[in-house]
């Protein structure tokens, strides 16, 4: 299905790249924001703008949040698993339920680890160990991240009950930075407090 940007959405787009320097100048002394674009097991970052009736939302996690791994897949239970992850996360229901469903939504960021098949000869098995001890570092990391654009009939609702908890049981908690209208603020979201107010 082609989709033809709107206006409203791409105030949005521009909206959303102001939200990082918002948040960065504004809101420093927050523990989450002064954690933007590391990769913490067990965290995820949603980033949303809403605008009238539009609404996008940039979703970014490890790959091991939603998979259990960072690494090529070893079996066909494994590559059954990612490509069921690839398929959820190209709708928005895993992670609003069926909150937007009256609105026009697409994806026009969808970004999905390939991971390097990693070949061991004789010689690298020292190398493959070091690999090991060394996981946590960023060019060892792998992240999914996904923004959708919801460009809807009528106004969006005040609060977001956010879904992802139940779908994805390695996402612990969510670090939200929002801005609606003139209005902007962090949230941090876990499976016992997963409503999202714009307050």
């Amino acid at each position: 299905m082609k989709y033809t940007m709107t206006p409203a959405n791409k105030r949005l787009l521009t909206a959303s790249g102001i939200l990082l320097g918002l948040t960065a100048m504004q809101l420093q002394k927050s523990v989450l924001a002064q954690e933007l674009g590391s990769h913490v097991h067990g965290l995820t970052e949603l980033n949303v703008v809403i605008a009238n009736q539009n609404v996008q939302i940039e979703f970014i996690s490890p790959a091991i949040n939603l998979l259990g791994f960072e690494r090529a897949s070893n079996s066909p239970e494994e590559s059954k698993l990612f490509n069921e992850v690839l398929e959820d996360l190209q709708a928005a229901e895993w992670l609003l339920g069926d909150q937007l469903k009256d609105c026009q939504m697409s994806t026009p960021v969808f970004e999905a680890p390939e991971f390097a098949s990693h070949e061991m000869s004789e010689g690298h098995e020292e190398h493959e160990h070091e690999h090991e001890e060394h996981e946590h570092e960023a060019s060892d990391h792998a992240d999914f991240r996904v923004q959708y654009l919801f460009d809807c009939q009528s106004a969006p609702p005040s609060d977001l009950n956010v879904t992802a908890f139940d779908r994805f049981m390695g996402i612990e908690e969510i670090s939200v930075r929002w801005i609606v209208g003139r209005q902007q603020g962090v949230s941090n979201l876990t499976k016992n407090n997963a409503k999202l107010n714009f307050e």
